[in-house]
């Protein structure tokens, strides 16, 4: 089986996070039309569906390491080649969610009913992103997004092992021994704004890509030290 095969049943095996997806957008567009109905006053906030597509891609994030590893193996995969696979589905999730994101910002957040003066948050606008126009603004979404799953996706592939737990120790050290003091809280800022935030996006575009590098590069090692 090919890299290309294993994203294939990657993609068949994550329909959960689509189903999630739906069933939120259908509830919301649902809620929207209610309130027309009964002729209730317009909200002063809503959430762009771009922001709601995001569930998409951390949840495959998740439930491909978890649930598919397995049956991947059972197949007799080379583990690098469910590794490329696997970043097969993180490039396309992250292409098609921050596609849909630019759709949203363009032209469904308009239509989304609002106060006069009411905000539809959209991440391009929430992270200002789209300060740099909105080619940038997807450029800066899609790394970001593809640097986000892989960090959820070796989140994942390593509980349950020695390192897993220590991981997961020093996250939750280091949100508790940062946050609480303001110098070691001011790091933590900055680099959330240098991942996140930064209006420089070259910067940010960087950032991301050799974040997303050096934790793919992590992942591969986990994964060929993981059992089968």
């Amino acid at each position: 089986m090919t890299a290309l095969a294993v994203a294939k049943l990657n993609f068949k095996t994550v329909k959960l996070s689509y189903f999630i997806f739906l069933a939120i957008i259908v509830l919301q567009l649902s809620s929207y039309l209610i309130n027309d109905l009964l002729n209730t006053s317009k909200e002063g906030f809503s959430l762009s569906f771009g922001f709601y597509s995001y569930i998409i891609i951390i949840m495959s994030a998740m439930l491909i390491p978890a649930r598919n590893f397995q049956k991947i193996m059972n197949l007799n995969v080379k583990k690098l080649y469910y590794m490329r696979g696997s970043f097969i589905n993180y490039v396309v999730f992250s292409l098609i969610i921050s596609l849909f994101t630019l759709l949203c910002y363009l032209y469904l957040d308009k239509l989304i009913p609002v106060s006069n003066n009411g905000l539809v948050a959209n991440p391009f606008g929430v992270f200002g992103w789209s300060n740099n126009g909105v080619l940038v603004a997807f450029i800066r979404q899609f790394v970001f997004m593809l640097m986000v799953a892989l960090i959820f996706h070796t989140l994942t592939t390593i509980q349950g092992t020695w390192y897993g737990w220590l991981t997961n120790f020093m996250i939750v050290a280091v949100i508790s021994v940062f946050t609480p003091i303001a110098s070691l809280r001011k790091v933590l800022v900055s680099i959330f704004d240098t991942l996140i935030f930064t209006p420089n996006a070259v910067i940010h575009i960087v950032s991301c890509l050799g974040v997303s590098a050096v934790v793919y590069g992590l992942c591969v090692l986990a994964v060929s030290r993981k059992r089968i």
